[in-house]
């Protein structure tokens, strides 16, 4: 097992989860049982990164490899909120107040945390990883980070506009998931490819990679709330002036 960024990624993705959860429920918005299924929504994203890292210690993501041709740790997180989304309103409700109540600089500065994709990048590069997956996605990957940062900055000192920052969201998703599941099947038989279900490796497609792009997903859908929250109120004075 080598030494990799990933765990910690992994606990500070759970932490900035819970700093969303906690800001939302302080400000009194959420019900009882809003709140009781946020808690089960972490605690099944807690119960797969057990199971992945037990699987990764015994190696058997290596092991399944060949048995189930495709990357299917990944679609286990993307399920569970596709799950959590569609088919418990109250628990939708309760992620839209979370997406609302997150101040928007705290999902750039965590999206700036891709530029770590940049250690993958030195390890092709040196050879010790043969796959030029690590190229494709990584290199935009590292980009995306970096303008993440610089977003942030920025957002420090002004507001940055919510259509711009929609379109930016959806190319952060964009970056990873399309280049990934669209040719996977090529991935798969590429020379090399096995790194990325050695163990730490695998935790970035089974929990960092797609909680990423999911706050890519979340930060747009808060941008698109807040908007017609907006135009509503806009609308509303508007019916009020002209009464």
């Amino acid at each position: 097992m080598s030494l990799s960024i990933l765990p910690l990624f992994v606990l500070l993705l759970f932490v900035f989860s819970f700093l969303q959860f906690r800001k939302a429920k302080l400000i009194g918005t959420m019900s009882v049982a809003e709140i009781r299924g946020v808690y089960l929504l972490l605690s099944a994203f807690l119960l797969w990164v057990i199971v992945v890292v037990y699987m990764g210690i015994r190696e058997m993501h290596l092991a399944l490899m060949q048995e189930i041709p495709w990357l299917w740790q990944a679609f286990v997180p993307v399920t569970i909120w596709i799950a959590a989304v569609l088919l418990f309103g109250r628990l939708r409700g309760a992620l839209a107040k979370i997406a609302i109540y997150t101040p928007l600089r705290w999902f750039l500065f965590l999206q700036a945390l891709r530029i770590g994709a940049l250690g993958g990048v030195l390890k092709g590069i040196d050879g010790e990883i043969t796959s030029t997956y690590v190229f494709w996605i990584g290199v935009p990957d590292f980009l995306f980070g970096v303008s993440a940062l610089l977003l942030g900055i920025v957002s420090l000192r002004r507001k940055i506009g919510s259509r711009f920052l929609i379109a930016w969201n959806l190319i952060g998703f964009s970056l990873i998931f399309f280049p990934t599941f669209g040719i996977m099947l090529y991935w798969m038989t590429e020379p090399g490819f096995e790194f990325i279900f050695e163990f730490p490796m695998i935790l970035a497609p089974a929990i960092v990679v797609p909680l990423f792009i999911s706050f890519n997903l979340m930060h747009a859908w808060a941008l698109v709330l807040r908007e017609k929250s907006i135009s509503g109120a806009e609308v509303s004075v508007g019916r009020r002036e002209a009464t």
